[in-house]
């Protein structure tokens, strides 16, 4: 995908993202709902992962001769806060287990609604059917694709990772949050947390690795 349009269209997902955080935030203390409010936080945190995609691009366009390092380097710190989100679930879906906690189920099956609609729309914006990010690679699987010399925009695989992450989660939870109201399997939930963290980990891990070597791959220059 060309920086320019990477560009608008992360800027466009990051407004997307801030508006819905702002409403969730808003609603959730109007309605004292904190399952929307934390939810709204948790938006502003994603918001600001894909501010390192918009900020990578924007010195992407000052320094193209370095645009290979720059779009790995934001791909490797947007991938470390991909892994800090995975540990985070992680966490709490052990704890979950250990610590049983009454579900609002209702009221978390329409904030999950709520995210995944609004991770559909991120979706949309930022495909891009020329992109080697379909398929295995939304996977992020270990393989590097290159056009010629010009290596895989790994700034645009992050960012579009993050988006995934979110979607998984939020589909994985509905999934749990319906079979708890109806059939009272309340174990999914924590559970299918847990299956949801380690897939996220494993795509911050495989994206790590993917832009450490190009990292420590560039010739270093005076």
């Amino acid at each position: 995908m060309d920086n320019e349009v990477l560009k608008s269209k992360t800027l466009l997902v990051i407004i997307v993202t801030l508006l819905t955080m702002a409403a969730e935030i808003g609603f959730g203390i109007y309605t004292k709902s904190m399952a929307l409010t934390a939810d709204g936080f948790h938006m502003g945190t994603h918001a600001l992962a894909l501010f390192i995609t918009f900020l990578v691009c924007s010195v992407v366009s000052r320094y193209k001769d370095k645009e290979d390092v720059l779009n790995a380097l934001g791909g490797y710190t947007s991938a470390l806060f991909l892994g800090l989100t995975s540990l985070g679930i992680l966490y709490e879906s052990v704890e979950r287990f250990i610590h049983p906690k009454t579900i609002s189920f209702n009221e978390a099956i329409l904030v999950t609604v709520i995210g995944l609609i609004v991770n559909i729309i991120c979706v949309l914006i930022m495909s891009d059917k020329h992109a080697h990010i379909h398929g295995k690679t939304c996977h992020a699987h270990k393989h590097e694709h290159t056009h010629g010399d010009k290596k895989e925009n790994l700034n645009f695989k992050a960012a579009y990772l993050h988006i995934l992450a979110d979607a998984l989660t939020s589909v994985m939870a509905i999934i749990a949050l319906t079979c708890g109201k109806y059939f009272g399997w309340v174990f999914l939930d924590p559970l299918i947390g847990i299956v949801g963290g380690l897939i996220i980990l494993k795509w911050s891990v495989d994206l790590i690795k993917s832009s450490f070597n190009i990292l420590i791959s560039s010739p270093s220059h005076n």
